[in-house]
């Protein structure tokens, strides 16, 4: 019992030292098929779906997601929703624990800096167009495309909404 709260000490540790950053697969304005092929071989399972009722704003044809399972990111295998507005990737979620807030957003702000804005939901870095949400547990990442209907979608960067559809 000693050596198993010993090596999950230890591992929190380590994690609290890596290095945060997007991944290198969210390609914003890539195409699901550009996506569908980055993916491979970083998936352990792929599931592409369509997402109906759309949630983001400004859909002409459809709203795509390709849900990745088994995604490393800080040195676990991760659920991750690929989020794609008329072929061209446009927001990421990326499942994480409530265990995880401390040190996720420590290492964000290490990489960030301080965060532009704090809420009882969200820990955003606006400039970084990226964002911890508390519950559930997420990192979130979106595209500058996005940038003047994120505050309509999620309430991460309060007053910050064009309402025009």
């Amino acid at each position: 019992m000693g050596a198993v709260l010993l090596a999950v000490t230890l591992g929190a540790c380590a994690r609290a030292d890596e290095r945060f950053e997007r991944p290198a697969v969210i390609r914003f304005g890539a195409s699901v098929a550009e996506l569908e092929r980055t993916l491979e071989g970083q998936c352990t399972r792929r599931r592409l779906r369509t997402d109906d009722p759309v949630f983001l704003r400004n859909v002409r044809e459809r709203q795509l997601q390709i849900d990745c399972e088994g995604f490393q990111f800080f040195g676990q295998g991760r659920h991750v929703e690929f989020v794609i507005r008329d072929d061209r990737l446009v927001l990421v979620w990326l499942m994480v624990t409530d265990a995880e807030a401390d040190t996720v957003i420590e290492a964000m702000t290490r990489a960030y800096g301080a965060p532009s804005t704090r809420n009882a939901d969200y820990v955003t870095f606006e400039r970084d167009r990226a964002a911890w949400r508390y519950r559930p547990a997420e990192i979130l990442f979106w595209s500058e495309e996005l940038d003047a209907d994120i505050g309509c979608i999620y309430p991460l960067l309060q007053g910050r909404c064009t309402q025009t559809q």
